[in-house]
């Protein structure tokens, strides 16, 4: 009877979840119609005012959130540029909604990107001002000319509930047996150890690329560009053992029960009703999390390998550019420069930093979130072994390829697809995208 109980609250908790998460969703997409009408309108009384689209991702809550409230200051500031904007949302990665967006026709003005080097080499972006490049440490560049800048530095981990661990007897793993062996006590307790948001194929980028990092970056930093040369592939030995080490978690029952049908942003739920003790996320899931249960403890850790190595995700995966169409409309393109320098503006760019949980990359620190858990991250990050810049989905990864991976991984993970195909349809993938030929890419020493 008790077992009954447990789960008719565990389904209705579940539910509550999901209405919650459409909720938000919907709620987001009505304030941004209803603020694109309003720009409309606005536009019609007056005809002089110029007008940009804004393409951004929706990473979540607090990027979003973040983001307009960036475009509603400087709107205030300068009434005389309208800026539109969507939420770009969806079971996808960003890049395939731009792809989408590029067929169409709607890259709009200003755009955050992923990687800029892909649409410069499509002759899709401009040149941004050099008012914009002062503004940041590093900026992407192609033949001398800066096409993207920065919107800041980011980083993922485990965020954990401290008094679920304390109540468990446990401290932060020092191995990943240690880590295991920590899940397995949460399981026992009745907690679940691992929450995990399969609803959003994109979240799985969390897990994906940590075990990259530790099973396969490990052993040879230039493991992507070795896979476009034909030396290494998806069905090599450290690419198995990365996706065993993942699907352990699934199997052992570390997961939260219905994972494929949980989204990103009802994990933030569950962890404040501690439903789930560890969620593999950003810094900004914590602030959210808070929101909800403003008592809760929540510490920060970075996952280790078997060796005990602990190796911090150091992205610079969201870079401003401007469209070649846009740079080729003189007040356009000044508008866009106009927002650009404001979005890096001392309090601006401060409070972006602080609300979406990121590091700055302007030449002058704009600070990082505050408090207690801001100091956790950033010592943590300080103190791993390493720093991993190299992820799947960046450059040296084939446009599409890191879409069709997730869904792979993600029926592995489900129990619908075996590991060994899975990989080799990876692997028929990778081949297929690239535009090489086997070994066309050069000998790699």
């Amino acid at each position: 009877m008790e077992k009954i109980k447990k789960k008719k609250k565990n389904v209705i908790l579940l539910i509550l979840l999901l209405c919650a998460g459409l909720i938000f969703f919907l709620v987001t997409l009505l304030m941004d119609v209803l603020g694109n009408q309003a720009r409309k309108n606005h536009r019609e009384e007056d005809s002089s005012a110029v007008e940009l689209d804004v393409v951004y991702a929706f990473q979540n809550p607090q990027w979003n959130a973040s983001m307009e409230r960036v475009i509603r200051a400087f709107e205030e500031k300068y009434p005389d540029i309208i800026l539109n904007y969507e939420v770009n949302y969806g079971d996808s990665v960003y890049e395939d909604i731009l792809t989408k967006k590029i067929a169409r026709d709607e890259l709009g003005d200003l755009v955050q990107l992923k990687t800029p080097d892909a649409y410069v080499s499509a002759g899709l972006l401009g040149e941004l001002d050099a008012s914009v490049l002062k503004q940041c440490r590093e900026v992407y560049s192609s033949d001398g000319k800066g096409y993207g800048v920065p919107m800041a530095e980011s980083t993922w981990g485990i965020l954990y509930n401290k008094n679920l661990f304390a109540q468990c007897g446990l401290d932060v793993p020092e191995t990943y047996e240690q880590f295991l062996q920590a899940c397995e006590t949460l399981k026992q307790n009745h907690i679940t150890p691992v929450g995990i948001a399969g609803a959003d194929l994109w979240h799985l980028e969390y897990w994906m690329n940590h075990f990259f990092s530790t099973d396969v970056l490990s052993r040879d930093a230039r493991w992507l560009q070795k896979c476009a040369a034909g030396q290494t592939a998806w069905t090599d030995a450290e690419a198995v053992r990365m996706m065993q080490h993942l699907k352990t978690l699934f199997e052992n029952g570390y997961v939260n029960e219905n994972w494929m049908n949980v989204s990103d942003a009802s994990l933030s739920y569950r962890m404040s009703e501690e439903a789930a003790a560890m969620i593999y996320t950003g810094p900004w899931t914590a602030a959210q999390v808070r929101q909800l249960n403003p008592d809760i403890d929540l510490g920060w850790f970075y996952l280790p390998d078997e060796e005990g190595e602990r190796y911090a995700p150091d992205h610079l995966d969201a870079y401003w550019s401007v469209t070649k169409e846009c740079a080729q409309d003189e007040d356009r393109y000044q508008a866009a420069m106009l927002f650009l320098n404001f979005f890096y503006s001392d309090t601006v760019y401060a409070d972006f930093c602080e609300s979406t949980g990121t590091f700055p990359m302007g030449k002058e620190d704009a600070g990082f979130e505050a408090g207690a858990f801001g100091s956790e991250v950033s010592e943590a990050m300080e103190l791993a072994d390493h720093k991993v810049s190299v992820y799947i989905g960046n450059e040296e990864t084939p446009e599409g390829f890191e879409k069709y991976m997730l869904e792979t991984v993600r029926e592995i993970m489900y129990g619908s697809c075996g590991t060994e195909e899975g990989l080799q349809r990876i692997q028929d993938f990778w081949e297929q995208l690239s535009h090489e030929p086997e070994g066309g890419q050069g000998d790699m020493p």
